[in-house]
């Protein structure tokens, strides 16, 4: 069985790490190109191009996937089957043509609900009960292919972050997709179509969705920090500079209610006012500054006890 594993991110590249143990081998990864960080603007290898080197298979680095040559090159190999995993870019029908038996992603979540982009920050941001996810066959749709497979209904307790159910989304993904890989391979499993009726859809996060509403209520604002906590982050602006509030919780003590927005110091918590009852906010990070503990930036910063944030 030719294989070839299209991924650039760290679920991806957990998923790789997770196929190659079960001994299948990959004849080619694909990974998007690497992009200049940091203030040196070095090119820095993404975890998946880690993963192909330590466990020597080619890698081909794109972000054109209309490349002729590119095209070429896997068309030479002949595979079977294209896995897909977090890859990030929509794949032409040319490249759905190209593998023998189709392309197999791993999409988390129990579609035909939550189809798009994000899928894992949706749920959290609906204050859903529970989610799970799908082996699936790609075509031009969105998330729109025959089912191969799907997991129990993971339940979910109001407490995930989207980093962490990424991580147990993907895991299970990747122990059912190697439970029906070779099964799917000889023709044994028999596909689902989806009911679009019941379809839902999520949309691409922009940065500017990490900015807080104080007038909305503590379990609003907390919801997003949770969906948000690997990008955008959620954040707010004090004297023109972006605050990141990098750790926080509801409190619930049933303290008096603060204006929202406003800053306040109480028994040692540093509060803010929201529509509902206070965050108390663990650390913070002020732009151009490294992260904080409250107290320790309160002590540098006191001009900002009972300031009144932006909405």
């Amino acid at each position: 069985m030719k294989l070839v594993f299209f991924g650039s991110s760290e679920n991806s590249a957990e998923v790789l790490k997770f196929i190659i143990s079960k001994k299948y081998n990959i004849d080619i990864v694909v990974t998007r190109k690497r992009k200049p960080q940091g203030r040196g603007l070095k090119l820095i290898s993404n975890l998946v191009e880690d993963v192909a080197n330590e466990n020597e298979i080619k890698f081909l680095e794109t972000d054109d996937l209309n490349d002729p040559n590119f095209i070429n090159e896997l068309r030479t190999l002949k595979p079977d089957i294209f896995i897909v995993v977090s890859f990030g870019k929509f794949l032409s029908q040319k490249i759905l043509d190209i593998p023998l038996k189709g392309v197999i992603n791993i999409h988390p979540s129990l579609l035909p609900l939550y189809r798009g982009p994000s899928p894992i920050s949706a749920v959290i941001l609906d204050g859903a009960k529970q989610t799970g996810v799908t082996i699936m066959l790609l075509n031009q749709g969105m998330d729109t292919g025959p089912i191969l497979i799907q997991s129990d209904p993971v339940l979910l307790f109001g407490n995930e972050t989207t980093s962490e159910l990424s991580k147990d989304l993907f895991l299970k993904g990747s122990e059912l997709l190697v439970d029906i890989l070779d099964k799917y391979y000889q023709g044994k499993i028999n596909l689902i179509e989806q009911d679009n009726n019941f379809a839902t859809y999520t949309n691409l996060i922009k940065a500017t969705e990490g900015e807080i509403n104080w007038q909305k209520s503590a379990d609003y604002i907390f919801k997003r920090y949770r969906a948000f906590d690997k990008w955008p982050g959620i954040f707010t602006f004090w004297k023109r500079k972006r605050i990141k509030l990098i750790q926080l919780e509801i409190f619930n003590n049933n303290f008096q209610k603060i204006k929202p927005g406003k800053i306040t110091l109480y028994d040692k918590n540093l509060l803010i006012g929201t529509g509902s009852c206070p965050l108390r906010i663990i650390s913070l990070q002020l732009e151009g500054k490294k992260i904080s503990k409250s107290l320790d930036f309160v002590k540098g910063y006191k001009e900002i006890l009972n300031e009144t944030l932006p909405s």
